[in-house]
Order: structure tokens, then sequence, then C-alpha cells
């Protein structure tokens, strides 16, 4: 029996950036790296494809016309004119510029019912599918979901979906949907285009600014195409960062994907990063454009020797197994090949485990000891529940790292995604470039150390939200609004010259709270009123401070060969404010 464990769903995209054509195989191989995201209840493809005029595609149960036949007695049909459309036949694509097969089963099967290893297209999409808001029995509920000439693929779940149906029944006069959540960003998508262009629409299903009911709420990566005599291909991710979403460049092609790793199976020198909260990156006519930072950070990491395990001869999850094996009789285990590899190093307690390449999901959770150099970047949740040990990633990592991690040591040579070191409760994390939202979220104990060296980019929102232990120092100057839930500086100044001018407070402590916020704290009651929980210091450390850090800085420019020092730089320190 095989043993699939089931995540959630993948999306992948390709845009040639010179307009060249690429294969089928391409975008399949990307989904079918995926397939831990997946199930067999879904898959599909879009790509661009001048017909020269408008197609509509359908599934009925009765064959029309041109039809492929389709498991469960459904035909696929396409036809040119909307009145040979039978009046019970669902309509899943009527477009000039847009191609769409979506099945159920996986994303190989595609190559097995439609026979597409020939289709070629500058811009494709596609979506292996994990089944959440509506079931995965017919095809019309698979992605890509088109509506004109847009088609989308999205990963996540969306709660604003009434909402949203709303808009689109009462404004636009749409009335049939497939049941499936994420086919209103594509009728949404379709429309906001139309009236405000791409990068507005694009906006307008992050924040509703105009069109209020058009934001999309809950967890979301999306990638599209809108088609035309020059396609647009695009992505985003919700402003909470509820699902990963990432980008690759290789010169010659864009590359989106819901894990890095399926980007360099197609494309191994593709530099590669994560996307943050509310980032989009768009492109049309191979020009790039979009709220994104380029954030791959890249070391030149030793040649492995020449005995090893090479991980290509094993499943993503089977080699896990073989490496926790190969610990128990021997002192250190080489894996080359690395391509998404999930668990690995889950449970380790002795022994050096050397791993090149892109470490997947959930890798070195419950480590109790050992060492775990990641030659390469490491995907989400490394490190989850980590009790001790010591792990080194020469790269990136993405979201989650340390989560309700309670001792040992991470060292992370480049960045790290969204929600790092959350529920954090012992132990050492050293981030040698930046972090995502969410840093040290519900943190409860230990030491998080964010350098900014190898890349200095500006840290994300909400940092130590819920934090009610350890401290997390940042190098560099962090605005206070970005600490905790933040707060609005010009209404804390209205409300301290109210409580002066009734005499509340003193002249004295009016000044000094102006100019130090947390002093509101103290007035009883009134803390949560600007979610003022954190005491928070930007100076240079003091002598107890740098004999604290400085043997996890020297390890870490042992482990890197970096030079990086602590004395006389500028810190922002972040501690729970203690009321």
């Amino acid at each position: 029996m095989e043993f699939v464990c089931y995540a959630v769903c993948g999306i992948f995209g390709i845009y040639s950036l010179g307009g060249e054509n690429i294969y089928a195989g391409t975008i399949l191989e990307g989904l079918v790296a995926m397939r831990e995201r997946g199930t067999p209840h879904g898959a599909g493809v879009a790509l661009y494809r001048d017909w020269g005029r408008e197609v509509i595609k359908f599934f009925s149960h009765k064959p029309v016309s041109h039809n492929v036949p389709l498991p469960g007695g459904i035909y696929d049909n396409i036809v040119e004119h909307v009145e040979k459309v039978p009046d019970d036949a669902f309509i899943y694509m009527r477009s000039r510029w847009l191609d769409v097969y979506k099945i159920v089963g996986w994303p190989d099967d595609i190559i097995k019912i439609y026979d597409i290893s020939q289709l070629k297209s500058p811009v494709w999409i596609g979506h292996t599918r994990y089944p959440t808001n509506s079931p995965g029995w017919y095809p019309y509920q698979s992605h890509p979901f088109s509506v004109g000439d847009v088609a989308i693929v999205h990963n996540g779940d969306l709660s604003s979906y009434g909402s949203n149906v709303n808009l689109l029944k009462y404004k636009f006069g749409y009335s049939k949907f497939s049941g499936t959540d994420s086919e209103v960003i594509a009728h949404l998508l379709w429309e906001l285009y139309k009236a405000y262009g791409v990068e507005d629409a694009v906006l307008e299903l992050l924040y509703g600014r105009r069109e209020r009911w058009a934001r999309l709420d809950g967890p979301y990566a999306v990638a599209f195409i809108i088609g035309g005599p020059r396609p647009v291909f695009g992505a985003f991710v919700d402003t909470q960062h509820f699902r990963p979403l990432y980008v690759g460049l290789d010169g010659r092609n864009l590359y989106i994907a819901s894990e890095a790793m399926a980007i360099k199976s197609v494309a191994k020198d593709a530099e590669v990063w994560a996307m943050r909260s509310g980032e989009y990156i768009l492109a049309e006519g191979g020009e790039i454009w979009g709220n994104y930072k380029k954030r791959n950070v890249s070391l030149l990491t030793p040649p492995p020797p020449s005995d090893v395990l090479d991980a290509s001869n094993y499943g993503v999850i089977e080699l896990a197994d073989i490496v926790r094996k190969e610990l128990e009789r021997r002192d250190v285990v080489n894996v080359v090949n690395v391509m998404g590899h999930r668990y690995l190093g889950n449970g380790m307690y002795r022994g050096v485990l050397n791993a090149w390449g892109v470490v997947g999901n959930a890798s070195a959770n419950v480590m109790s000891g050992g060492v775990f150099n990641i030659y390469g970047d490491a995907q989400d949740d490394l490190g989850d529940a980590m009790n001790d040990g010591v792990i080194a990633v020469y790269g990136s990592v993405g979201d989650a790292v340390g989560q309700a991690k309670r001792g040992g040591e991470i060292y992370i040579y480049g960045n790290a995604g969204t929600r790092a070191a959350i529920q954090h409760r012992g132990g050492v994390l050293v981030i040698g470039g930046s972090a995502g939202d969410y840093l040290g979220e519900y943190m409860g104990g230990g030491v998080v150390i964010v350098l900014r060296k190898t890349c200095d980019e500006e840290i994300g929102w909400k940092i130590g939200s819920g934090m009610v232990g350890g401290v997390i120092f940042i190098r560099g100057e962090v605005p206070r609004e970005k600490i905790g839930y933040g707060f609005d500086l010009k209404r804390l100044r209205r409300y301290l010259e109210l409580l002066y001018r009734e005499g509340e407070i003193s002249r004295e402590f009016y000044e000094s709270a102006v100019k130090n916020p947390e002093l509101v704290a103290k007035l009883d009651g009134r803390a949560e009123l600007f979610a003022i929980t954190h005491h928070v210091e930007i100076r240079e450390l003091s002598e107890e401070e740098e004999s604290l850090l400085k043997p996890y800085i020297t390890r870490f420019n042992n482990l890197f060969n970096t030079d990086i020092k602590i004395s006389g730089e500028t810190f922002t320190i972040i501690k729970p404010l203690k009321i």
C-alpha cells in the first residue's frame, strides 16, 4: 500500500520572460513534485492560447461536438457557439486567449486523459488539490477556475466566500457557482481587472478599498493568468501569510510555487525566495513589477564527500526512515540531492546529519541531540518542538522555524519566513538575515537574535505578539508600531494630554510617557487600550547581554565563515512587559 501524507493544495506557475514557449511537461513536473500537498480528488492546468476566436469548454453527461470522455460518465466538450451548450452543462471556460484542463485525479493523470504533452505556451499555472470547502467528486470543482479571460489557482480557504458571492450576485449579476470557494477569486479578478487594471485589481482583493466585499479573507496564495494580445501573469499571498508562496528566477523564466523545491525541481539554478504577507508579483511582456522584494541569500557550501545517500533514489517521505536507521548505526550520515524530502532528522538524538539541497517541511521536529547541517534551504516548520541539538542552515528557511522549541540551537545564515519562533520556549534561534511577520509570536522563553547582516532588510510586523517570556534582540532600530499589535502614537499623545489636563498624571509623567510609551502600562487598567505589552529598548548591548550572546555569535561566525560583531551595534531589545 502506498502511504501518502496529505497536506494542503499545491500551486505552480511559470512565465517566460522572453515570450518563449514552454511545454506542458514542465508545469506537470512542478506539480508532481508537490504530490504530498494533493490528493486524487483534483488537478488541473491553464495556459495562454490564442484560439483566434472565442471557444467554450464545458462538462456534461452527454457528449457534444468535440469531446473527451472522463471517469464517472462525464464528458469534456468544446464548442464555438453558446447555442450548442446543453442547459444542464457546466461551462468552465469561455475565452479566446486561454485553455484549461481540469480533472478528478493526480496531476500526471492529465497527460493520460488529455493528449497535451505537445501543448506549449509562454505562461502556465497548475494545481494539485486537497479539497476542503467542497468535495472532489466532479471535475468542475477542480482548479484552475476560469472566468472571461482570467484563470486562477488557489491554495487556502476563504472565510469571505459569502460576502464575495454577494458582491458577484448583486453588483455583477453572476448566478451560477460550483460551490468551491476558490472560484470567486476568478470572478472577482476578472471584473476588477476590467474596471481598474491588474495591479489595482490585486490590491482590491487584498484590501477591498473601493469594493469592500471584494476583499479576500482567510488563508490564500493565488496565481493567475489574464489573457489578451499579451498575457499577464501574477501571484499574491494573504496579508497574514497563512499560506506559503515562493518565487524563483533563473534569467529565462519567472516561477511561483507553494514549495521552494518544486521550483528547484524544474530549474536547478534558479534563485528562490519566499514571499511575505500581502506581497504580489506581476509580469507582462518580460517586465516584472509589484511590491515584492527579492531576498534570496546564497552561501558557498562545502562539496559532499564520496560516502553519501542519494535522496533522488527515495520518495519524499521514505527517505526520513532510511536516514533514521543509518543514524542508529553510524555517527555521520551524508545525503545529497535532497529535494523537498520531509521529516528528515525528526526525533534525532545523536550523530551528525549533513544534507545538500532543499530540506522539506516538518524536518528536525522533536530533535533531542546531534547536529543537523543543511547545505541549502529548508522549507516550513523546521525544528518544531526541538529539545536539544544544533541545526545550521546555510541558506534560508520558510515559515514557523523553531515552533514550540524547548531547547537547542538553530542557526540560519539567510532569512526566516513568517512566524519564526512562534511559541518559542527555550534555547536559541539566530537569524543572519531578516524575518517576516509575527516573529516570536506567543513566545514564552529562550533567546531570538536577528542580525540583519546577510540580508539587511526591514523586519516584519507584529513582532512578539502575545509574547509572555524570553527576549528578542534585533540589530538596528525597529519602529515601535511593528512590535506587538502596534498603536497609534498620535492617538496616544492626545490621550496623555487629556489625562494631564484633567490632573490624572503629572507633567513629569506626561513628558516621560511621550518618550517612552511603555509607561502608559503603569496606568491601572489602561495598558490594553494601546496594546502596549512589551518592554522595548533601543541601545547598545550591556556587558551582561554581550556575554550572553557572544557564544552564539561566535558559533554563527564559525559555522558560516563570517565576521559579525555585536559590540558597539545598536539593537532593539524586546521583552514582555511586567505590569
